[in-house]
């Protein structure tokens, strides 16, 4: 039965809430997600939350919090962010992961800009984001902060969909990218463990997607891809300000773009030796 119009919910911005939405994508992230959470939860309009497959509290934290919850089998971090881009109803979305809190003066930043109107030309906002401490006594002290566009308009800028890539930043396609002042406190460390984890899974998406692409990988550029990795990590992104730690996540994040390159020419040469077999097999018939 139809309901009359005056009974049916809105589907416009509450006029208290800014008209963005906020998208994650997760995964098991039930001790980090509610911190991120609890900083957009209150001035968004929308948060959406794409899950992966999680067997922890990942889904009841984010419907307590009154996103909106998906479930999306995973096909790498282009295509799961662009999915949940998909999903948004505003023009205007921050992209968001798990591990990523808003500090308070980029939350006031953020409040103040959409306070008034934004000229049309603007595609997006660039912040800082700055690798966090997981807890004060954590050895990690220093990292190198970038600037990445995390609050977008869609209709100006929109992540390439491609199935294991790792390219997840939004591709600007009309209009200029402004500045917010203000972090984004990428708290990704809890372990050595944790990260050799994470990498091992990149590097193996990474691997399938430089296989697919046909992307040539030469001798030379494997002898020197961990060496070089190594010293930018270690020297140019002062890693060495960690000690021994830092030491160690260099030689971590080193071999993780080393192995991406290696797996992907383990999986080129064999599938040269598949398709070998197969005219060989092919051939013996005739």
């Amino acid at each position: 039965m139809l309901l009359p119009k005056s009974q049916l919910k809105p589907q416009h911005k509450s006029a208290d809430k800014l008209p963005v939405s906020v998208y994650y994508i997760t995964q098991n992230e039930e001790a980090r997600l509610p911190e991120s959470l609890a900083k957009v939860t209150g001035w968004a309009d929308e948060v959406i939350v794409v899950d992966s497959g999680s067997t922890d509290k990942t889904q009841t934290i984010a419907e307590s919090a009154g996103a909106r919850f998906v479930h999306n089998h995973w096909q790498g971090f282009a295509s799961q962010k662009a999915f949940a881009a998909s999903l948004c109803r505003n023009d205007w979305v921050l992209d968001l992961d798990a591990d990523e809190v808003l500090s308070d003066a980029l939350v006031n930043n953020i409040k103040e800009r959409f306070s008034t109107s934004i000229a049309d030309d603007i595609a997006g906002f660039q912040m800082r984001w700055v690798l966090s401490q997981p807890y004060p006594e954590h050895p990690f002290r220093y990292d190198r902060p970038k600037k990445i566009l995390r609050l977008y308009r869609r209709s100006k800028a929109a992540i390439k969909p491609e199935k294991d890539s790792n390219n997840d930043r939004p591709q600007v396609r009309e209009g200029r990218v402004a500045f917010l002042k203000g972090d984004v406190l990428h708290r990704t460390l809890i372990t050595l463990g944790q990260m050799e984890e994470k990498y091992l899974q990149l590097s193996s998406e990474q691997a399938r997607f430089l296989a697919a692409k046909g992307r040539r990988i030469s001798s030379l550029r494997l002898f020197g891809e961990f060496p070089l990795k190594f010293l930018k990590y270690y020297l140019l992104r002062r890693q060495f300000m960690n000690g021994w730690f830092g030491l160690s996540l260099s030689i971590i994040a080193a071999n993780r773009n080393f192995m991406r390159l290696a797996k992907a020419k383990e999986l080129q040469v064999l599938a040269q030796i598949e398709r070998r077999k197969s005219a060989e097999a092919a051939a013996n018939k005739e």
